[in-house]
């Protein structure tokens, strides 16, 4: 399969999904060991499949566990800028349950040291002292939303509109 990924010269256009798991008033995030910010786990969207689909892919390739993609909370049209590459990502974001339960408690580590990334339980109080991104997870995970929301995201402007 291809990722929905395309350079057009200077920048690039991204197809993403990601998932956020709940328990115990701790979410699930990661961050490559080369980077100093945390995110959402997820992937690219390849061709042919859905965002829901590709997320539950994303987790079992990345974690080797079931789940199910519950519901959609954001859909963000992202622009923003990773190793001096100018971004313009479309990305979905589900609520994600663990089917089988197989995470580990929230006090324990996810990952092994050997991995690229690295996988943390946070405590969603603490989710403001970290730097997460996109940069406006950091509020919003704080109370996720009923219904779908769509996001436009400006890294360099900072600044998020809101639209239904």
């Amino acid at each position: 399969m291809q990722d929905l990924t395309i350079a057009l010269g200077e920048q690039t256009l991204n197809c993403r999904t990601a998932g956020i798991i709940v328990k115990d008033n701790h979410i699930l995030l990661h961050k490559n060991k080369k980077d100093s910010f945390w995110t959402l786990i997820g992937g690219r969207i390849q061709l042919g499949e859905d965002s829901a689909q590709a997320v539950e892919r994303e987790f079992e390739e990345e974690l080797g566990i079931t789940v199910k993609a519950e519901r959609l909370l954001w859909m963000v049209e992202n622009f923003f800028t990773y190793r001096f590459r100018q971004f313009h990502e479309f990305s979905f974001i589900y609520l994600i349950q663990d089917t089988e339960d197989k995470l580990t408690g929230t006090a324990e580590v996810v990952s092994s040291q050997e991995a690229d990334f690295q996988y943390e339980w946070i405590p969603i109080e603490k989710m403001k002292e970290l730097t997460v991104k996109p940069a406006f997870l950091q509020e919003r995970l704080l109370q996720l939303p009923t219904v779908p929301e769509h996001l436009i995201y400006k890294e360099s402007e900072a600044q998020e509109a809101s639209l239904c």
